[in-house]
């Protein structure tokens, strides 16, 4: 037995010589091939890269259709009158306002004072964003604007809102176009006198008119501007309701007249267009910035 295991381990010397020079020349292989390699990897870095005038003109043909596409599913279109009813924190404008109030005792007293409007914080909902609107007033340019109230105004795709007080307006419908109408007062339970769309007399149509017009007012003019007829009942008997706001194109609201006037409806007076009482308010805008 002693003499089978000799003679095994004398055949496995020659083989294990064997495998170490089989790895021996392993090694020199792989140590070759990667200096190949990298020489190469140089040698292919200094020439100038081949290239097909045709693949690369399809490659920019791609891109720009691409581009192209992306574009064209913009959600908000532009030009639909979402650009009359600007909204940024730190926007201002400031109005000269024209009040007369009338009655029968008191007779017609006029104040004019300056209004400041300042939008001074927005807050983030899930469904939108509402800007923080404060108001300030003074009687004059001399002297400090003093705080009045404040109000929120909000817009997306679909509409413009401004809560006045406690009370939200539908300001604008979009996209705006010339004759288009909505019921101004949708969001609140005030009502109106004009005719829903349901046929009942308790809505308050807006309606647009002059659609990308001309507007001057205090020596000012706007190029693009539209006109918002808010109601426009001319009652030559009972009453005169007639309410316009002008906005213009990246600027806002402008312009805005209030004339509602009651007139008297007992005895001889009826007809006479004698205002028992009314109000006569104008707002135009002398400043504004922060846009």
């Amino acid at each position: 037995m002693v003499e089978i295991l000799n003679s095994m381990l004398k055949i496995a010397e020659p083989l294990q010589k064997l495998l170490r020079v089989l790895w021996a020349f392993f090694a020199i292989f792989v140590l070759f091939a990667g200096t190949a390699l990298a020489k190469a990897s140089k040698e292919s870095l200094k020439k100038k890269p081949k290239y097909c005038p045709l693949k690369i003109n399809k490659t920019i043909f791609i891109a720009l259709a691409l581009a192209l596409g992306c574009q064209s599913r913009d959600v908000r279109p532009k030009g639909t009158g979402t650009e009359y009813f600007p909204l940024k924190v730190g926007a201002y404008w400031i109005y000269d306002v024209l009040s007369t109030s009338i009655t029968q005792l008191g007779g017609q007293t006029t104040s004019s004072y300056e209004l400041k409007m300042v939008i001074a914080d927005s807050i983030v909902s899930p469904d939108n964003v509402s800007y923080v609107i404060q108001r300030f007033k003074r009687r004059n340019s001399t002297e400090t604007f003093t705080s009045m109230d404040t109000w929120s105004a909000r817009r997306d795709q679909f509409q413009a809102i401004v809560q006045e007080g406690n009370t939200p307006y539908l300001k604008l419908a979009f996209p705006l176009s010339e004759g288009k109408t909505w019921n101004g007062n949708s969001l609140n339970d005030i009502g109106g006198t004009d005719r829903c769309a349901d046929g009942k007399f308790n809505c308050d149509n807006y309606v647009v008119k002059d659609w990308k017009k001309r507007f001057e007012a205090n020596n000012v003019s706007f190029e693009n501007s539209v006109t918002i007829l808010e109601n426009n009942d001319r009652d030559p008997i009972v009453r005169q309701d007639v309410r316009t706001s002008v906005y213009a194109n990246a600027v806002g609201l402008v312009y805005k007249e209030i004339i509602i006037l009651d007139y008297c409806t007992v005895g001889t007076c009826i007809g006479q267009q004698i205002v028992d009482h009314g109000i006569i308010f104008k707002q135009t805008l002398k400043d504004y910035g922060g846009l």
